[in-house]
Parts: C-alpha cells; structure tokens; sequence
C-alpha cells in the first residue's frame, strides 16, 4: 500500500528536503530522516536561503517549540546539532546543502533551485488483523471490563445523573 503526503520541498541539485516530513530525498529515491530539530535547523537556512542568519535567531527558530512535557533543564547545542546535520547531507564526499559558516556573521544555505509542494509517496507495510475469536471464547475490552466491575465508576455515573436531574429540576423553577 503506499501512502501520498503533499509536502513543502526545498529542492536543491542533488536532494529534496521536505521539512514537513523531516525527510532528506535524494535522486536516486533513497531517503535519509532527519530529526525534528535537525530538520527546523535547515529549514530555518533554507527560509533564508542566501543570506546569513546569525546563530542566535537560528537558536531561536531552531529550538523555539520544544516539547512542553520535555526536560526543560536540557541545553540543546547548535554546533552538535549542524554536526550531525552536515554529516546526514553528505553524499559522495560532497554536501548536498553546503551549510556555509560566515566567521562572526552566522550561517548561510544556498538558495534552492526550486521551492514547492510536492506528493511524497510511501510504501506502507499493511498491519497484520487479528484473528477473530472463536464463539466460545469471550474477549472483553479494558473498557468494558471497568464498566462492569469499577465500583468507581458506578458511583461516578450515579454522581453524573444525580447531578444532571437536579440542574433539569432547578432549571424548571
């Protein structure tokens, strides 16, 4: 089964990156993914494609919606993150997005040859069903088993009904 996605797709000479899908697609079909904050750090670039963008304003693009449930005491740093990134965008010795560091400036992509929205097309593995259960054998589901055995549960929809009546009774007079 294959799935279509419509996507943004910076497309350079070599590569496609499609940062809705933190993807990297090179020529030749293969697909290199990308982290959530590897593929904010290059869209960022790529948004600003040909010109320098300084790595405060790239920190803060970069990192600016972290996950709220995350440890808020990490320190996420730039240099490593464009590290791992630089390495994912090399092919054959060269980099596919040359990422350009400008000493005392900041870091400039080039511009793409093409910005646009594109079908990404993945294969999916088609989940396997499980086998019904035979008549005589009962499954009963999580929920069905706390419907009938919770006493909590009895008691809170007793309190719902309870309560419900009185507003229905107040809301007549």
């Amino acid at each position: 089964m294959t799935t279509k996605t419509l996507t943004r797709c910076y497309r350079f000479d070599t590569v496609d990156f499609e940062p809705d899908l933190h993807l990297l697609v090179w020529k030749d079909g293969t697909e290199t993914p990308l982290t959530v904050h590897e593929s904010r750090l290059l869209e960022a670039m790529c948004f600003c494609a040909g010109e320098v963008i300084s790595a405060e304003p790239l920190y803060d693009k970069t990192f600016s919606q972290i996950d709220p449930y995350e440890d808020n005491n990490n320190h996420y740093d730039l240099n490593t993150l464009l590290k791992s990134l630089t390495q994912k965008l090399e092919r054959n010795g060269q980099a596919a997005i040359p990422i350009e560091a400008v000493v005392h400036y900041g870091f400039r992509v080039p511009l793409p040859e093409k910005t646009c929205r594109l079908v990404h097309q993945t294969k999916t593995v088609q989940p396997v069903k499980p086998s019904p259960p035979e008549e005589d054998e009962f499954v009963e589901s999580p929920t069905e088993h706390i419907v009938k055995h919770s006493l909590l549960h009895k008691i809170s929809v007793f309190l719902l009904a309870a309560a419900g009546l009185a507003i229905v009774l107040v809301s007549n007079y």
